[in-house]
């Protein structure tokens, strides 16, 4: 679905989404992201506020996510509110371009249309911590022979120690 960003009325027009769990491509550009366990449910207001186009929305999903520390899945839910601005006319200037700080927000698309779909994978992926980690405790792997800390006990380190090398 494409949205002609050229016909919105000045009072703003509202869109709701809902994309089951196949929706999502592991391909998107964040490996994190093994898939969805659950669909997506999305909302979004697209408003021109003088020449720029505000985009205000809500996301909510189930993600399934891969531990950074024990690399094993885990599901991590996700409730997120956004605001974008957009731009359909690329910034002016020469090759060095200062910015404001209003344009530090400010997105430029080509063209005229937005997909939508875009914009809530965008915002998915920018929601995301830091680091992905099942739980607060996660052991996560043993260093020297791969185990898994939180299901098994490796005899790896007190043997490392005693060895002299």
């Amino acid at each position: 679905m494409k949205i002609d960003l050229t016909n919105v009325p000045s009072e703003g027009k509202n869109f709701s989404f809902r994309f089951t769990q196949d929706w999502w491509k592991t391909d998107l550009g964040d490996k994190r992201i093994l898939g969805l366990a659950a669909p997506v449910s999305a909302r979004i207001k697209i408003q021109p506020v003088g020449k720029k186009i505000s985009i205000e929305g809500s996301v909510s999903t189930s993600l399934l996510l891969q531990c950074d520390r024990c690399l094993e899945p885990y599901s991590w839910e996700l409730s997120n509110d956004f605001r974008i601005f957009l731009s359909l006319s690329p910034l002016t200037g020469g090759i060095d371009v200062e910015l404001s700080e209003d344009d530090l927000n400010l997105e430029v698309i080509q063209g005229n249309f937005l997909e939508p779909e875009q914009v809530i994978q965008e915002q998915i992926i920018l929601s995301l911590p830091m680091k992905t980690v099942c739980s607060a405790d996660c052991k996560g792997l043993c260093a020297i022979c791969g185990s898994n800390l939180n299901f098994t006990t490796c005899s790896c380190s007190k043997n490392y120690e005693t060895k002299s090398y």
